[in-house]
C-alpha cells in the first residue's frame, strides 16, 4: 500500500493526528479480516470525493481552491449568526 497522502502544509501535530487514524484504521481493517488493499480503495475513493466536492464548492462560490476553507469557514460563521 501507497504510503498515507500527508499535506505539505501541515503542522507535526496534524501529521501525528492524521497517523494515529491511519494506524486505527489499518487495525480495523484487520481486525475484521479486510484486505488492506480494499482499505486503499475506499480511501483513495474518499479522497476523489473530496477533491471534487471541493472543485463544486469552488465554483459555486467563486473562489479559488486555497481561499475555499477560510470562505466556508465565514459563511458557516454568518448562517450561524442570523
Amino acid at each position: 500500500m501507497e504510503s498515507p497522502p500527508w499535506e505539505p502544509g501541515e503542522t507535526p501535530a496534524e501529521r501525528e493526528a492524521r497517523l494515529q487514524a491511519y494506524q486505527r484504521l489499518v487495525a480495523a481493517t484487520q481486525r475484521v479480516g479486510e484486505p488492506i488493499r480494499k482499505l486503499h480503495e475506499l480511501l483513495r475513493t474518499v479522497a476523489h470525493n473530496e477533491a471534487e466536492t471541493r472543485r463544486f464548492l469552488a465554483e459555486v462560490y467563486g473562489v479559488p481552491d486555497d481561499l475555499l476553507d477560510d470562505m466556508l469557514r465565514l459563511r458557516l460563521r454568518e448562517l450561524e449568526d442570523s
